[in-house]
């Protein structure tokens, strides 16, 4: 059984619909970072999940519209009121410049994708590629919340060849984990065909002619979104830096590091579940 999801806001002008005491503190609650995984679902199930937004809250500087108890990066927004994955943040900083180019494969709600923008400003260019529907929309409203224009939002995913594929996912507490692999999606009870497309032909489209930074986190499917590149673009093309999700590493066809490595990218960070390398 899904879980029941609250309807997408996309017209309510930003700023109008802020949480009120109770939701912030439920959610607080259920996002305690003193509290075991379970004893937080537990909250979750029992108390913070009667409210389920959507809520505007402003972290770090930006405007997003959260809704907590369908993606983690919501619940971490609202509940916390600090951006998601900080120590990939972190890493990546350092790398930010005005004017630089960024590339993000599978951009969720965008919080990448406008934590680079702040940096890069109206000279930069950002390119951020969600294929799930809801999630784009809700990506979508983020980037015109925040009157970003450096910010190019695709629907679709990138993959080896252009067409369609079915993304995965458990229809549960976390639409972020969707996947167009079923055996990364947990138990698979809700499927949306999307569009695909080799991320070459995207990059022509953009008219880019370097990429500064390309960060990619698609649930396993890293290897077969990216690695065909490198045989299609040119190496002037070939990202600077790239910042890859590895929790899944163990679906990869092909070795992402290795294969990378051989292209002459170096381990220049790590954190728990990303790589960050260079060349």
């Amino acid at each position: 059984m899904t879980t029941p999801r609250p309807p997408l806001d996309t017209t309510t002008p930003f700023g109008q619909r802020r949480p009120g005491f109770a939701p912030a503190a439920a959610w607080r609650l259920a996002t305690a970072g003193l509290l075991s995984p379970a004893s937080r679902r537990l909250v979750r199930k029992r108390l913070a999940g009667r409210f389920a937004g959507p809520f505007d809250v402003e972290v770090a500087g930006l405007k997003l519209r959260a809704y907590p108890t369908e993606n983690r990066d919501d619940r971490i927004l609202l509940g916390r009121a600090t951006m998601p994955e900080p120590a990939e943040l972190a890493l990546i900083a350092p790398r930010l410049a005005p004017g630089m180019v960024f590339v993000d494969i599978g951009a969720n709600i965008g919080t990448y994708a406008l934590f680079v923008a702040g940096t890069a400003g109206p000279a930069g260019r950002v390119v951020a590629f969600e294929p799930h529907p809801r999630t784009f929309a809700k990506l979508a409203f983020n980037v015109a919340a925040n009157a970003n224009h450096t910010i190019a939002a695709r629907n679709l995913a990138i993959a080896e060849t252009a067409g369609t594929m079915t993304l995965h996912s458990d229809g549960g507490g976390n639409i972020g984990h969707a996947s167009l692999l079923a055996e990364a999606a947990g138990t698979v009870r809700a499927g949306h065909e999307v569009a695909v497309r080799p991320l070459a032909a995207e990059i022509a489209d953009q008219g880019l002619t370097r990429i500064d930074l390309l960060k990619i986190d698609v649930e396993g499917f890293e290897d077969r979104a990216l690695l065909s590149f490198f045989d299609q673009a040119e190496p002037s093309l070939w990202p600077a830096a790239i910042l890859i999700e590895t929790v899944l590493s163990q679906l990869w066809r092909t070795d992402c590091r290795a294969a990378l490595a051989r292209r002459g990218y170096a381990v220049a960070g790590e954190t728990a579940e990303n790589l960050l390398l260079v060349r």
